[in-house]
């Protein structure tokens, strides 16, 4: 089950919204500068983060991957599994931002379809960045929260997407009060989001 027979799902997303708070202001400290918020980092961390949370739920919840191994046996995990996080309701990542964003069906399958036909080639980014070192940074910070954070928020894996697109959709509402165009935000995010709940440690 993706929601708990316990907890509707309006309670799941109240409660982790109270708590997806002390996540997006340690976001938010990490990320300024001396000339304020880096609102392109910070959303590209987020929703590199929300990405990750997804893949961590199939795990959490013994669920499965489809495989697909490159040539120079890079590994990639796709599946109607890690998608269920991802993109097929109203609290999943892509329905948690497109709250903030809209975007198109036509734009998510694309981006879905670019990834798929750019895994593991060398034009392959996050946001624009090197994949290994947003990988690794968002890993750490995700092991570095877990205890403290993550795992007291969430009740199971299953929470773990919805805690994170949460700390998303707000991050993307403080990057449109800053300027940033809208459709811009939305696919840079979701684009960071698709990729990174694709990879693991042997991705790279």
């Amino acid at each position: 089950m993706f929601f708990s027979k316990k907890e509707s799902e309006e309670k799941i997303v109240k409660r982790l919204c109270q708590d997806a708070g002390h996540i997006i202001e340690m976001l938010k400290h990490v990320f300024t500068t001396d000339k304020g918020l880096d609102i392109r980092k910070a959303l590209i961390f987020s929703s590199s983060l929300a990405g990750y949370a997804c893949h961590q739920a199939v795990i959490g919840e013994n669920k499965c991957f489809v495989i697909v191994e490159t040539k120079d046996r890079k590994k990639f995990y796709f599946g109607d599994d890690v998608n269920k996080y991802l993109l097929e309701n109203k609290n999943s990542v892509i329905g948690l931002c497109n709250a903030i964003v809209n975007l198109s069906n036509e734009d998510i399958l694309k981006m879905v379809s670019d990834f798929a036909k750019n895994v593991g080639g060398e034009d392959m980014t996050v946001g624009g960045l090197e994949p290994q070192n947003i990988f690794n940074e968002v890993k750490q910070c995700w092991d570095g929260i877990y205890e403290n954070m993550t795992s007291k928020y969430c009740k199971s894996p299953s929470e773990y997407p919805i805690l994170f697109g949460i700390v998303l959709q707000n991050m993307l509402i403080i990057a449109l009060k800053a300027g940033a165009p809208k459709d811009e935000a939305g696919k840079i995010a979701m684009g960071c989001a698709i990729a990174v709940s694709k990879m693991d440690t042997d991705s790279f």
